[in-house]
């Protein structure tokens, strides 16, 4: 599991810039369920009305094609709710679909890939097939009455295709077993971190979960010993309690896109995109058409509901009962609903990247199994914009009488930002996040590099941007093969080793500062790992909720920080040294679990400013039309004292505080040992708060905002530029978005 930051919203702006709509106007979906269930059967619509090309379709007007559709859909809906689904129903789609779980063609599981009557497009699949590729083969899967029963960590999961449900025993232990269920760190991630001897992990009784999958118009049909159902039924119950909802179908075959386009993200190189196994994924059957049938719309919509109600770990703090309800209040189902690719992109855009409010939320990726997206359409934009912005959640992220010229929008290139900010688009909570990471691209020095340690006086500086572990990778471990100097770029827990053998080295140290600035997250193994260093004997705890499971974990580990292969008081250098962790409002997710963590249990003071948050471990999102996104998952990180869990979204508060106004951020020391270590003294010799003159911080910042909006608007012209080559590019089959920049 990882916490990783994701700087998505530019790069989400940049790919968008070049995006498009497919031109035709979307039919809303068949009728929604109740919130108290209904047990309707999902509606189809003719495909042929979703069919690629038809420009009858597209010569409708938008209010006669939603009157069309709606009128199908009811209809169908039910005619189908008339009759059970039939064994005439069912016929094989695809003898031979392959499953593509690792980033490689040469290697896949083979599947038959069914289709049902009523159910266009609609891949269904066996539930044993994907829970064997899920499982690696470790469940155990009986078969009595119809009823199936899987047995994975001496737990049980069943489908009930009677009652069209899934019951979850223990969806937390489904996921690993070992002294906690679904522990944030995996057995597997064990290494220098073992389970404590010395302290006891705990964790209340996790509650049994019940999915009715009549609610998300997802039918479980017995068939050949076997039970049938949509592959995103499966992938978004088992396969989110998993956290392993990676897969996207193509029209034939099965791929992991998510760790495909995460790999293209962390590389920061768009001409992978040209890669064997991404064009595999955008060359299915699917990629023939520019849009789709009303069912698979609806399919792809209720899939989306279905995997956030079970996992989105800010339902509580967003007022979200059900996503459905979410949806509707918010005016965004139809345009989720639609047969159009692009508008449902459009919504998901909005929905991650501005109403969630997290930077563990956003579109990663504006591919399609659909067909390329070539041009921008901003009437389609601007139609979703008034939808949203006329309820009620989406008066609260506009507001009427802000303004943005056509002539800004047009000079931007950024259609969709464009067509928010005419709306009135409010800041959201995100943008002061990304401005700090703004600054701290312009304001880290040539050259500084990723992570080093460096000396003033009696302080010694560790800067680190990210949390790394290669644990489940690395082979042998460092009992056996030595950690080298290479090590460090892998694993954080190698660097720190590194680190405190060369800071033993200097007897005039007595204080360590973490430097977590500009680090936005990463591997929580490697979290776990820097807190053994700081701790006086190597004992580590990380409290944490399962917001599906429902219990509370109190997560007890050993860190070997001296690598002698003996969990003992030997290990850790709290005592040693006075440590201190700097942070500023880009120090997320990890970077803001460890200050969290290490000021709860009293091991470091927090210096700098408040971290900027994510407090839920990132979990993975895939449509059915092969868009990627992160979302803030289920497990959020906390403490329950007994009277309630908090999270430590905002938890942590500084001992020194280095930003006492927004005009200071450009006085901070940020990359300055010896600036950093003098910060230090003034906390030591009692300071809780600096000072710096007014007239120098409002010079500093002018200069510093000149900068940025030089690089805005070179960041821009190279959008537009790009833009345009994707345009040129189309007809060769490239789009905008293969060529888009990788954003800082």
């Amino acid at each position: 599991m990882r916490f990783k930051k994701l700087i998505c919203i530019g790069l989400s702006i940049a790919l968008l810039a070049s995006a498009a709509g497919c031109g035709g106007s979307g039919a809303p979906a068949s009728e929604a369920p109740s919130t108290e269930g209904q047990t309707a059967v999902e509606a189809a619509a003719d495909p042929a009305g979703g069919a690629a090309g038809d420009k009858a379709d597209k010569a409708l007007s938008t209010e006669s094609a939603t009157a069309a559709a709606a009128e199908t859909a009811s209809t169908i809906a039910a005619a189908v709710e008339e009759k059970e689904i039939s064994p005439e129903d069912i016929s094989v789609t695809w003898e031979d679909s392959h499953v593509y779980g690792e980033l490689t063609l040469g290697a896949y599981d083979t599947i038959v890939t069914y289709g049902v009557k009523g159910y266009e497009d609609v891949p269904f699949i066996k539930a044993s097939d994907y829970l064997n590729i899920l499982f690696e083969g470790k469940e155990k899967i009986f078969l009595e009455n119809g009823v199936m029963t899987i047995r994975v960590n001496g737990t049980d999961a069943v489908i009930d295709p009677g009652a069209d449900t899934i019951v979850f025993d223990n969806p937390a232990r489904l996921r690993s077993s070992g002294l906690i269920d679904g522990a944030i760190i995996d057995n597997r991630e064990y290494n220098v971190i073992t389970g404590s001897a010395k302290n006891k992990s705990t964790q209340t009784e996790a509650k049994s979960v019940t999915i009715s999958l009549k609610d998300y118009h997802m039918p479980v049909i017995p068939y050949d010993d076997d039970i049938l159902m949509p592959f995103l039924a499966l992938q978004n119950t088992f396969g989110s309690a998993s956290m392993t909802t990676v897969l996207a179908y193509n029209g034939k075959d099965y791929y992991n896109t998510v760790s495909a386009e995460m790999f293209v993200l962390d590389a920061g190189d768009y001409s992978l995109k040209d890669t064997p196994f991404m064009k595999a994924i955008h060359s299915g059957p699917f990629s023939e058409k520019n849009s789709t049938t009303q069912a698979y719309a609806d399919y792809g919509y209720y899939s989306i509901c279905l995997l956030l109600d079970q996992t989105f770990g800010h339902k509580e703090e967003k007022n979200i009962t059900t996503f459905d309800e979410y949806f509707t209040r918010m005016n965004a189902k139809e345009a989720l609903c639609s047969t159009n690719p692009s508008l449902s992109l459009t919504t998901e855009f909005m929905l991650f990247n501005y109403l969630f409010d997290s930077m563990h939320d956003s579109v990663l990726s504006i591919d399609t199994v659909f067909g390329p997206i070539n041009n921008v359409d901003k009437a389609e934009v601007e139609g979703v914009v008034n939808e949203i912005s006329q309820s009620e959640i989406g008066q609260e992220l506009f507001e009427e009488d802000a303004q943005v010229s056509d002539e800004e929008t047009e000079l931007s290139l950024n259609v969709i930002l464009g067509a928010l900010l005419e709306k009135g688009l409010s800041v959201p909570e995100v943008v002061p996040l990304t401005a700090w990471t703004e600054f701290f691209s312009l304001a880290k020095p040539e050259d500084y590099g990723d992570q080093r340690l460096d000396y003033a006086g009696d302080t010694a500086v560790i800067y680190f941007n990210e949390f790394k572990d290669d644990t489940t990778t690395r082979r042998p471990s460092y009992y056996l093969d030595p950690i080298k100097e290479q090590d460090e770029d892998k694993n954080s827990f190698a660097f720190f080793y590194n680190c405190f053998k060369d800071i033993k080295t200097h007897d005039e140290v007595k204080n360590v500062v973490l430097n977590i600035c500009d680090n936005g997250g990463g591997s929580a193994a490697a979290l776990v790992a820097i807190l053994g260093f700081l701790s006086e004997d190597g004992e580590v705890k990380i409290t944490n909720q399962d917001m599906l499971a429902g219990n509370y974990r109190e997560e007890c580990y050993h860190v070997d920080t001296n690598l002698d292969g003996i969990s003992d008081d030997q290990d850790g250098f709290g005592g040693q040294y006075d440590f201190y962790i700097l942070c500023s409002g880009s120090s997320y997710s990890c970077g803001n679990a460890l200050p969290y963590f290490a000021q709860k249990d009293g091991l470091a003071k927090i210096i700098g400013t408040r971290p900027g948050g994510g407090d839920c471990v990132l979990g993975s999102f895939v449509d059915a039309y092969g868009h990627v996104a992160a979302y803030s998952g289920m497990l959020k990180l906390g403490t329950d004292d007994g009277s309630g869990f908090i999270s430590n979204e905002k938890a942590t508060e500084t001992d020194l505080n280095m930003v006492p106004s927004i005009w200071d951020i450009v006085n901070v020391p940020w990359y300055d040992p010896a600036g950093i270590a003098d910060a230090v003294h003034k906390y030591q010799e009692g300071a809780a708060e600096l000072e710096y003159p007014e007239t120098a911080s409002k010079e500093n910042m002018s200069a510093f905002l000149t900068r940025l909006f030089e690089l805005i608007s070179k960041r821009m012209d190279a959008v537009e530029k790009n833009a345009g080559a994707g345009q040129d590019s189309a007809a060769e089959g490239t789009t905008g978005a293969e060529k888009a920049p990788a954003a800082e």
